[in-house]
């Protein structure tokens, strides 16, 4: 049974409305995903699997209002935090989305211990293409990635199109968990290349679930 955050959806849909309300947040949309990172790693997530549960979180108006609020202001306080980046940062970033025509979108997820969801620290979260580590966009996305109590649970990367080695669409990625005190896990997404900056979407990977091995004693998840 696949479980869904809903808050993914949500949060998507209030980052999107508050950079569209104002003009000099133009700049800002190259850092929507960022934005959206930094807010879901601060709300508690909503598990659903499937219709029925979408529509009972949606008729609880008091934790509809309340989920809002929380994620309006983490919203804005990532947008300031992101607005206080370095100048030549943010041209540098805008000038590789403007020049670069042949984009992959970002893959977001969220892997956690498939019995209690427990966040899973220091789990090592490998995007591989052709079994070797693939390319990032920048120097600023890290592959792999080290997952943290800090970050819980999501993971986010942003691969690089190389014309050389990459087909046009249908292009195979494989995500690889490992962690000393878990089965190993691969998950793999297909992914298509976008023309234009305007086109390219987030790809987001289902929640990943991690099996403890065999007599390994689950108290560690809990510690601080």
């Amino acid at each position: 049974m696949a479980l869904f955050n809903l808050l993914e959806s949500i949060v998507d849909d209030i980052v999107t409305e508050v950079l569209s309300r104002d003009e000099s947040m133009g700049q800002l949309h190259i850092h929507k995903n960022d934005i959206m990172a930094y807010v879901l790693n601060r709300v508690p997530p909503r598990y659903i699997t499937g219709e029925r549960g979408i529509i009972h979180t949606m008729i609880d108006p008091r934790l509809k209002f309340q989920q809002h609020t929380d994620i309006l202001f983490l919203t804005y306080e990532a947008i300031e935090i992101f607005s206080k980046r370095r100048h030549s940062d943010a041209i540098q970033r805008e000038d590789l989305t403007e020049r670069s025509f042949e984009l992959l979108p970002h893959v977001m997820g969220e892997v956690l211990e498939e019995t209690t969801l427990s966040i899973i620290p220091d789990l090592k979260i490998t995007l591989l293409y052709r079994d070797n580590p693939a390319h990032m966009t920048d120097s600023g996305w890290k592959n792999p990635y080290i997952g943290t109590k800090a970050t819980r649970g999501y993971f986010h990367f942003w691969p690089k199109y190389i014309e050389d080695e990459m087909p046009a669409s249908n292009i195979e990625f494989k995500i690889k968990f490992e962690h000393p005190k878990f089965e190993d896990k691969i998950v793999k997404i297909t992914v298509d290349k976008s023309d234009s900056r305007q086109s390219l979407k987030t790809v987001r990977v289902p929640l990943v679930l991690l099996k403890l091995k065999a007599g390994v004693d689950p108290v560690f998840l809990r510690e601080e």
